[in-house]
């Protein structure tokens, strides 16, 4: 267990440590979802999630994938799309060590992956780091997480500039927070939310979280609490 490797942040929404990327909230299968609430929305999810994560991969020349949950979105049973488009990403990366972490919209996610020889992990060590979803506690001291969804939204003269982020949090243990990798989530703006919705994130004070968002590079936009202040 090597606690020296660097974390890295990448404008591709995926956190890098060694030859392995951590992404989350994929949610695929968003489209059949909302054809069922009613609203048309064309089915382009997997062929961008798939061209931006093969970017990674050759990119930070990746050997090992892994998924923070929430793979697919339909809580409640297999949509048609998600069956289809999770066997399109699975197949899409057979050349790297894949693992997917159980998110809270993965229940049914296991019956695809037994197809193809994976397992649901509930958590997966990398490098001193603890990858989980984030929809249950979880008390190691190094945590990388997604379910929060966290984007940053800035009003400006007239303007609103929406940007996904990460949250990384020092005390009182280590926490990298995840911007969703899926094109079509809206996210939860940090600055304007009451608090968070993960368990592991329940004693956090906004003075201990440091923004970084993600447009064409990664900037750090400082603390939340000062955030807070300049824009609610």
């Amino acid at each position: 267990m090597d606690l020296n490797v660097e974390v890295k942040l990448t404008p591709e929404k995926a956190v890098i440590i060694g030859d392995t990327a951590v992404i989350a909230d994929v949610h695929l299968g968003l489209e059949n979802f909302m054809i069922e609430k009613g609203v048309a929305i064309p089915r382009m999810q997997i062929v961008e999630v798939v061209k931006s994560l093969r970017k990674v991969v050759e990119k930070y020349e990746i050997d090992r994938l892994v998924v923070a949950g929430d793979l697919k979105h339909e809580f409640g049973r297999n949509l048609p799309y998600e069956w289809e488009d999770v066997e399109l990403f699975l197949k899409s990366f057979e050349d790297v060590e894949l693992e997917i972490v159980r998110g809270n919209h993965d229940n049914y996610l296991a019956t695809i992956l037994a197809k193809h020889g994976l397992e649901l992990e509930e958590e997966v060590e990398v490098h001193g780091w603890t990858i989980v979803h984030g929809h249950k506690e979880c008390e190691k001291s190094r945590v990388i997480m997604g379910h929060e969804h966290p984007v940053v939204r800035i009003r400006f003269r007239g303007a609103t500039y929406s940007y996904p982020c990460y949250l990384l949090i020092e005390r009182p243990r280590k926490i990298v927070v995840l911007p969703a990798f899926s094109p079509l989530v809206p996210g939860s703006d940090v600055i304007t939310a009451e608090g968070f919705l993960s368990p592991i994130l329940k004693n956090v004070k906004d003075s201990d979280v440091t923004v970084y968002a993600v447009e064409e590079e990664v900037v750090c936009l400082g603390r939340l609490r000062d955030l807070k202040s300049a824009f609610s």
